[in-house]
């Protein structure tokens, strides 16, 4: 699930290019930045499938196991006890998932060798030995099927390195990706549910993104002048356009979501500068800022409302 922080972020990277390239419109911004949005809906579903992978591959591997001339009965038991568990089925039947997967068509083909090795890791685990002594015991299946996707994909470097070639904005999307596996697999319950989560919490943050955009050009020029008179004793080639950026967006959100306190606002682009830009900006921001809300307030064009009215 897509955090209002992470759709803050989004926003902020199109409209920093935007700031460097003004070739874009607005309307091509929005376009891009659905389009980026959705892509976080995407690598969770590379995601959760790479955890599929793991079961196929255990599957094949018990059926190699199977065909051997000379029986291995302890990998044989081992494999089908893991194949048992029942989490796997209901992941790969979830029709929502199967609807994801046609759009975005994971393929894990080139990997085999890796998977196999996670399948091996798996099996000579003390995880694995301590899950095989109650194997039938639900909460010690869901324990071992978040310590293997804890540690053998939300953890693995090789899948993250995979993740970079595909998708240029993993960096920032993958913790979210990995929200929405997490929480799949903490969904599942003894009576066999389990839950896609969507990638929005709900409507108002579906439409956060675009709303926060059009909302930054709309008062583009006014923010613009007034970021311009606060920070006039800076020469404006010091001032990093991203820092100006962030400022702007701030005093978007700031007149154009009713419902959201100044200071939560305030709070989400301090941080946002702290991680994104220079290590004095927060404060460079936090002080332009502060005479800019007072000025709104007094101009009475802070215009604040349930939630929002809050400090």
């Amino acid at each position: 699930m897509i955090t209002r922080r992470h759709i803050r972020i989004k926003v902020l990277h199109h409209l920093y290019a935007h700031a460097a390239d003004a070739e874009s419109s607005a309307a091509v911004l929005l376009k891009n930045l659905n389009k980026s949005l959705e892509e976080v809906h995407h690598l969770f579903v590379w995601d959760i499938s790479a955890l599929l992978r793991i079961y196929s591959t255990a599957i094949h591997r018990l059926e190699k196991v199977q065909q051997r001339n000379v029986a291995d009965t302890d990998l044989e038991s081992r494999i089908q006890a893991f194949v048992a568990i029942p989490f796997f089925n209901l992941v790969q039947q979830d029709h929502r998932l199967i609807a994801f997967k046609e759009g975005v068509h994971p393929d894990w083909s080139q990997y085999s060798s890796h998977f196999i090795t996670i399948c091996d890791d798996i099996f000579k685990s003390e995880e694995f030995d301590k899950f095989l002594e109650t194997k039938d015991d639900f909460a010690v299946q869901k324990r071992l099927v978040k310590f293997i996707y804890q540690h053998h994909i939300a953890e693995n470097e090789f899948l993250h390195d995979i993740y970079e070639d595909m998708h240029v904005g993993w960096g920032d999307d993958l913790d979210a990706a990995q929200m929405m596996s997490g929480k799949v697999i903490s969904s599942w319950n003894e009576q066999g549910d389990i839950v896609i989560p969507s990638l929005y919490k709900d409507n108002s943050d579906a439409e956060f993104g675009a709303f926060l955009m059009r909302k930054y050009f709309e008062f583009a020029q006014d923010s613009q002048t007034r970021v311009e008179a606060k920070s006039k004793n800076w020469e404006s080639d010091r001032i990093a356009k991203l820092d100006v950026v962030l400022m702007k967006l701030c005093i978007a959100e700031w007149r154009g979501m009713e419902e959201i306190p100044v200071k939560v606002s305030m709070n989400e682009y301090l941080d946002l500068a702290k991680e994104y830009s220079t290590p004095k900006s927060s404060s460079f921001i936090n002080g332009i800022l502060d005479k800019i809300v007072t000025n709104l307030r007094d101009e009475g064009l802070l215009n604040k409302v349930g939630r929002g009215i809050i400090e």
